[in-house]
C-alpha cells in the first residue's frame, strides 16, 4: 500500500528526474553557393570552405547515427584545417556532451562563442553544459543571452526555468515556462517542467493541470506519469498512484530503461 507523504513523493520526483536531459542541437549547416563562373583563386577557396562544410556534415550525421568518437575526430580535422570555424567548435562540443566529457565541451563551446557571439544556438548548448556541471548561475546567464538573441526560442526559457529550479528559484522558473507556454504552446517539456515547479511549491492542482497536458501530448513521457502518482499519492488517491507507476513501470521497461524502473517497484515493495 502506498502511504502518502512527502518523502515519496521527492523519491518519485528524483527517479524522474533522472531520466531527464537536455542536448541541444548543432545550428543548421548551409552549404556555401557553388563555385562557378569565378576567377581560379576565388574558386579555390570556395571549393575549400564546400569541403569544409560536407566534412561537417558527414561529422553531423555520424552524431546523429551514434558515434560521437568519429564525429569528434571528423570536426577536430576541420577544425586543424580552419581554427576560426565556429560551426565546427559548436558540433564538436554537442559531440563532447554525447560522452559525458562537459569540460571539453565547455572549451569548445568557449570557443564557439568567442568566433560567432551572436549565435543563440551556442549559449544554449553551454548553458546546458553549465547545468548538468550545477552551475546553474551560468545556465542562467547563457540562457538570458541567448534570449536576447532570439526572445522567441522557447527551448532557452525551458532551460533558464530548468536552471532556476536549480536554485529553488521557483517562481522565476514557472514565469519562463509559462513564456515557453506562450511561445509554443504545444510544448511538452515546458508543461512538464512548470508542473515539476508547481509541485515543488505544493500547487498540486496546477501540477497535475500541466502534468495531464504533458501525457496528452506525449502518452510515452514517463516521467510524467511517475511525477503524477507522486502527487496523487500525496493527495491521497492510492489507487490512482498506483496506476500511474504501475503505468511508468511499463513504459520504462519497454523504454529499456529496467534499471528506473526497478527503483520504482522498489518504492512500492516488489
Amino acid at each position: 500500500m502506498i502511504c502518502p507523504n512527502r518523502p515519496f513523493l521527492f523519491a518519485l520526483m528524483a527517479i524522474a528526474t533522472a531520466g531527464l536531459s537536455l542536448l541541444a542541437p548543432g545550428p543548421v549547416v548551409i552549404l556555401p553557393v557553388e563555385a562557378a563562373l569565378t576567377p581560379p583563386f576565388i574558386a579555390q577557396e570556395q571549393n575549400s570552405a564546400a569541403a569544409r562544410e560536407q566534412k561537417l556534415l558527414e561529422g553531423f550525421d555520424e552524431l546523429e547515427s551514434g558515434s560521437p568518437l568519429k564525429a569528434i575526430a571528423i570536426f577536430t580535422q576541420v577544425i586543424d584545417t580552419d581554427n576560426g570555424n565556429a560551426d565546427a567548435y559548436n558540433l564538436r562540443g554537442v559531440a563532447y556532451m554525447v560522452i559525458e566529457q562537459y569540460s571539453q565541451a565547455l572549451a569548445d563551446f568557449n570557443q564557439a562563442i568567442a568566433l560567432s557571439p551572436n549565435d543563440p544556438a551556442i549559449y544554449f548548448n553551454r548553458a546546458n553544459v553549465h547545468g548538468v556541471m550545477n552551475n546553474y548561475q551560468g545556465a542562467i546567464d547563457d540562457c538570458g543571452q541567448g534570449i536576447l538573441l532570439d526572445p522567441q526560442d522557447a527551448d532557452l526559457f525551458i532551460c533558464r526555468g530548468q536552471a532556476q529550479l536549480g536554485l529553488e528559484q521557483t517562481n522565476q522558473a514557472i514565469a519562463d515556462f509559462d513564456q515557453a507556454i506562450e511561445i509554443n504552446p504545444r510544448s511538452e517539456e515546458a508543461h512538464y517542467f512548470r508542473g515539476m515547479a508547481h509541485a515543488m511549491v505544493g500547487n498540486y492542482e496546477r501540477a497535475l493541470a500541466d502534468l495531464g497536458r504533458t501525457i496528452r501530448l506525449n502518452p510515452y513521457n514517463a516521467d510524467a506519469f511517475i511525477l503524477r502518482a507522486g502527487i496523487r499519492s500525496e493527495q491521497g488517491e492510492v489507487e490512482e498512484s498506483l496506476d500511474d507507476m504501475i503505468h511508468a513501470i511499463n513504459l520504462l521497461d519497454r523504454q529499456g530503461q529496467g534499471e528506473r524502473a526497478t527503483e520504482i517497484r522498489q518504492l512500492l515493495g516488489y
